[in-house]
C-alpha cells in the first residue's frame, strides 16, 4: 500500500464506513431459544445483573508510515521486512464479549487475534526490537485499550483509542469499533514521550456480529469483567514441607510432594471438575532437576517427572497477601464458599498423599499448556491404579547417588496449568525449592527440602542464580507458549571451551523437534551429548534420542522426527528440559541459536541471542545488570579482537548508564556472583583481584539513562604490560564489570552486567 497522501485521518472515513455498512444491514434476528440455552453454562456465582453477548470480530489494524507517526528520535513502529515509507493494513480476526447494563456499555474484551501480515515491531535508537504478533482489545477504566498477546511485550497495554477520535456504533445485534492509536500513557512514559505530545501511529476498526449458537450461547446475568487488566492469576505460593516417598521399581523410585497453589490476582480462578464443564480445573506437574560439575563444567538437567494431578474443589483458606507480583493496592483474602472457585488471595493445598493418589492423575499428553484445555475424564489412564512408581514423580537413583554425583545440588519444581488465566499472567505458574539427598532406604534415596519455597520461578532460571557465568534467555512462539535457553559457556584451558545449552519449552503447545547452533568457517567441535528426561506410564511418546550432527561452516544440530513422521516423536514438549553440549576451540561470542519448532503452524522456527563458537578469540556477556535509581539497566559490549600483543582493535563499551556520573571498567580472572553491598540490588561478576581502568564522564543528562562509557582495552593493556601483576597471555580469559556513580543507590554505586573475553595473540 502506497504511503498517506493526506494529513486527514483514516480513522473518521472509517467510522463513516463502518456506519454505513451498520445502517445497510438487517438487524440479527433473536433466538427463540436463547434463554433456555445460555442459562445452562451460567455459573452458581452471577450476581450483577448484566447483559453478556458473544460476538465474531473481524477488522483491520492499520499503522501509519513512519513520516506520520510523529515519535521521538530514532523509534519508529513497522512490520519486518516492510519498507516503514508505506503505511500497512494488517487483518485481524478472533472473538469478542461485550457487557452491558441498562445504561451504557460497561464491558468489552476480545480473545487474543493474530495479525496476519506478522510481527509488528516498535524499535528503539539503540536499535532493540520489541515485538507485537497478536493482541487483543478491551474497555479498561472507561478507556478502549489495545494490550499485546504475544511477543516482548506480552500481556501490556500497549495503544489506547485516541480521545474524540472514537466511535463505538451499535445496531441491533452488530457493532463497530473504529478509533485512532496513541501509546498508552505508562508506556508512552517508557518511551520519554509526553501525553500532550502523542500523534497517533495508526488506526484499528473492528465489526462485530453477535453469536446465536450452541457452541457460544448469549449468556444472561454474567458478571461484567473488572475494570483491573490482571485477571486471575494462579502461583505456587509453598512446595513442601517434605517429600512423599512410595516406593521404588528396579533403580527408580517413586515420590510426590505438597503443593500450595495462591490467587494473586483480581478475579477469582475457576475450579471446576464436575457438570458439564468438567475440565476447566487446573492440572499439577511435578519435576526435579540436577546441577552437576563434569569435567570443570556444570550442567543442569531435568531428571525426573510426575503425571498430572488433577485440581478438585478449591478449599479457600488464608493466606498469600505476602506474594503480590501484579502490586495490587492492600491485598485483601476473600474467600469463596464455592468449590467451583478459588478466591482472591486465597490458598488451596493437595498434600503430598492427594498429589500421588494414581486414579486422580492424567496425563501430559492430553494438556494443552497454552490454553489449558483438556478432555475431562481424561483418556489414557482414567481411574487407573498401578505398581508403587506408576504415575508418580519418578527419579533414577543413579542420578541421585552421592557416589556417582559428587557436589550435586538439586531442585524440585512444581507447575500449574489453568484454563482462565490471561495470557501476561501464564508465566509466572512454576515455583521450586532445593532439595537435599538423604539415606538410602526401601529401594530410594530419601528426598527433603533444603530451603524454602522460591516462588514464580522455573528451576531453569535458578541456574544462572547460582552459577553466574550462566545466561538465560527465552523467546515467545507466536500463538502459543515460551521457551527458555539458559547457556553456559566454560574455559577447559589449552584453548578449549565447553558450550552447554539447556532448553526449557515452559508452556509451548507446538513444541521444539530441531536446536541448532551456528559455527564459522575452521570451526572444529567434538564430544557432542544429548540428555532428555524419561516419559513414563504408559505416555505415548518416543524415548528415542536426539541425533546429533556436524556440518563444518555451518552448524551443529540436533534433532527428533518431525510431527509429519510420528506425532509422537521425542520432541521438547511443555515442562521438560532437553540438554546439547559440545567442546570446541573456538572462543564464545553472541549470536542466534536456531529452534525448529514440533507441530505444523507459522513460524516453522524461533531464534534466542546466545553464545556461540567465534571466529577466534571471542567475547560473551554475562550476569545480570540491575535497575538503577531512574530505572536504567546499562548493558556492556565489545568489538573487536581481544590481543595480547596488539596495541589497539578491541573496544569494550557500557550504555544506558545514569547520565551526568563518572565511571569506569574493571576486570579480573574469574566469575562470580555476590551482593555489591548489603541491601544493593548490584551484583558483583568479578572475582578479586580486580584492576581499575582510568575513569571518565559518562557524559548523558542526569537523571536519564542515556550515559556510556568506551574504551580500548588493548591499547590500555599495551600502557599497562604488567596489570593483574602478571604479562598477559594468548588464551587467557578475564572477566569485566562497569562501575559508575548513582548517588541514590545503597553505597551510592551501582554495577553493570558483565563482559567475558580471551586474549588473541
Amino acid at each position: 500500500m502506497s504511503s498517506l497522501a493526506t494529513p486527514v485521518r483514516p480513522a473518521r472515513a472509517l467510522i463513516a464506513l463502518a456506519a454505513a455498512l451498520l445502517a445497510a444491514a438487517p438487524a440479527s434476528a433473536s433466538n427463540p431459544t436463547e434463554s433456555s440455552a445460555s442459562e445452562a453454562l451460567v455459573p452458581a456465582k452471577t450476581e450483577p445483573s448484566a447483559t453478556l453477548r458473544g460476538y465474531l470480530v473481524e477488522g483491520e489494524v492499520l499503522v501509519f508510515p513512519a513520516s506520520e507517526q510523529r515519535l521521538p528520535a530514532g523509534w519508529s513502529i513497522g512490520v519486518v521486512g516492510i519498507d516503514q515509507a508505506q503505511s500497512l493494513v494488517a487483518p485481524v480476526r478472533g472473538q469478542a464479549e461485550l457487557v452491558r447494563d441498562e445504561a451504557r456499555v460497561v464491558g468489552f474484551a476480545t480473545t487474543r487475534m493474530a495479525m496476519g501480515v506478522g510481527q509488528f515491531t516498535l524499535t528503539g535508537p539503540d536499535g532493540k526490537s520489541f515485538g507485537l504478533g497478536e493482541l487483543s482489545v478491551a474497555l479498561y477504566d472507561g478507556k478502549w485499550t489495545v494490550l499485546a498477546n504475544s511477543g516482548d511485550l506480552a500481556g501490556r497495554p500497549v495503544f489506547v483509542l485516541a480521545a474524540g477520535e472514537q466511535g463505538l456504533i451499535e445496531r441491533g445485534d452488530d457493532f463497530a469499533l473504529t478509533g485512532e492509536l496513541v501509546f498508552a500513557p505508562q508506556f508512552a512514559a517508557e518511551l520519554g514521550l509526553a501525553l500532550g505530545e502523542q500523534a497517533p501511529v495508526g488506526s484499528i476498526t473492528l465489526l462485530g456480529s453477535a453469536m446465536f449458537d450452541a457452541a457460544r450461547p448469549v449468556v444472561r446475568n454474567a458478571p461484567a469483567p473488572a475494570a483491573g487488566v490482571i485477571g486471575p492469576d494462579v502461583i505456587v505460593s509453598t512446595i513442601g514441607s517434605s517429600f512423599g516417598e512410595y516406593g521404588a521399581v528396579g533403580d527408580i523410585g517413586a515420590y510426590a510432594v505438597t503443593t500450595v497453589s495462591c490467587n494473586v490476582g483480581d478475579q477469582e480462578a475457576i475450579w471446576i471438575d464436575s457438570g458439564v464443564q468438567p475440565n476447566r480445573h487446573p492440572v499439577i506437574g511435578t519435576q526435579l532437576y540436577r546441577l552437576k560439575t563434569v569435567n570443570g563444567s556444570t550442567r543442569f538437567e531435568q531428571i525426573g517427572m510426575s503425571w498430572l494431578k488433577h485440581g478438585f474443589c478449591a478449599a479457600d483458606a488464608p493466606s498469600c497477601t505476602n506474594l503480590n507480583p501484579n502490586g495490587i493496592s492492600n491485598p485483601t483474602y476473600i474467600q469463596n464458599g464455592s468449590c467451583d472457585w478459588l478466591g482472591l488471595f486465597a490458598t488451596d493445598t493437595y498434600g503430598d498423599g492427594l498429589n500421588a493418589s494414581q486414579p486422580g492423575c492424567g496425563p501430559r499428553s492430553e494438556v494443552q499448556p497454552w490454553t489449558g484445555v483438556y478432555p475431562f475424564p481424561y483418556q489414557l489412564g482414567a481411574g487407573q491404579s498401578g505398581n508403587a512408581i506408576y504415575k508418580r514423580l519418578q527419579v533414577d537413583k543413579n542420578d541421585l547417588d552421592p557416589a556417582q554425583n559428587a557436589g550435586a545440588t538439586y531442585w524440585g519444581e512444581v507447575v500449574y496449568i489453568c484454563t482462565d488465566e490471561p495470557e501476561a499472567n501464564r508465566y509466572n505458574n512454576y515455583s521450586i525449592r532445593s532439595t537435599t539427598v538423604g539415606a538410602f532406604s526401601g529401594g530410594q534415596y530419601n528426598l527433603s527440602f533444603g530451603s524454602s519455597t522460591i516462588p514464580m520461578k522455573s528451576a531453569l532460571e535458578q541456574w544462572a542464580t547460582v552459577d553466574p557465568g550462566v545466561t538465560v534467555r527465552f523467546v515467545d512462539v507466536p500463538g502459543d507458549g515460551r521457551l527458555y535457553l539458559g547457556t553456559k559457556v566454560t574455559s577447559l584451558g589449552g584453548g578449549q571451551y565447553h558450550y552447554e545449552y539447556a532448553l526449557f519449552n515452559m508452556n509451548s503447545d507446538r513444541g521444539a523437534q530441531g536446536f541448532s547452533v551456528p559455527l564459522q568457517a575452521g570451526t572444529v567441535v567434538s564430544n557432542i551429548g544429548f540428555k532428555d528426561v524419561n516419559y513414563h506410564s504408559n505416555e505415548p511418546y518416543s524415548g528415542t534420542d536426539w541425533t546429533s550432527s556436524f556440518n563444518p561452516g555451518n552448524d551443529v544440530s540436533w534433532s527428533t522426527q518431525t510431527h509429519a513422521q510420528n506425532v509422537n516423536a521425542n520432541a521438547l514438549r511443555w515442562s521438560t528440559t532437553y540438554n546439547y553440549r559440545f567442546d570446541s576451540i573456538s572462543a564464545p561470542q553472541l549470536g542466534t541459536v536456531t529452534i525448529t519448532l514440533f507441530k505444523p503452524g507459522t513460524p516453522t522456527t524461533v531464534t534466542i541471542p546466545a553464545e556461540v563458537p567465534g571466529t577466534g578469540c571471542g567475547n560473551f556477556t554475562y550476569c545480570n545488570s540491575s535497575l538503577t535509581t531512574n530505572n536504567c539497566s546499562p548493558l556492556m559490549s565489545a568489538t573487536g579482537s581481544a590481543s595480547a600483543t596488539a596495541a589497539s582493535g578491541f573496544t569494550i563499551s557500557c550504555n544506558g548508564i545514569e547520565g551526568g556520573k563518572t565511571g569506569l571498567f574493571f576486570f579480573g580472572q574469574g566469575q562470580t556472583s555476590v551482593a555489591w553491598a548489603f541491601g544493593s540490588t548490584s551484583t558483583r561478576c568479578v572475582t578479586t583481584p580486580v584492576q581499575r581502568m582510568q575513569s571518565a564522564s559518562t557524559g548523558g543528562t542526569a537523571g536519564q539513562c542515556d550515559g556510556s562509557l568506551s574504551t580500548d582495552w588493548n591499547t590500555w593493556r599495551a600502557a599497562h604490560p604488567t596489570g593483574l601483576g602478571s604479562p598477559y597471555a594468548q588464551g587467557q580469559t578475564f572477566y569485566a564489570q562497569t562501575w559508575f556513580r548513582d548517588p541514590q543507590a545503597v553505597t551510592g554505586t551501582n554495577l553493570s552486567n558483565a563482559l567475558g573475553f580471551t586474549l588473541c595473540p
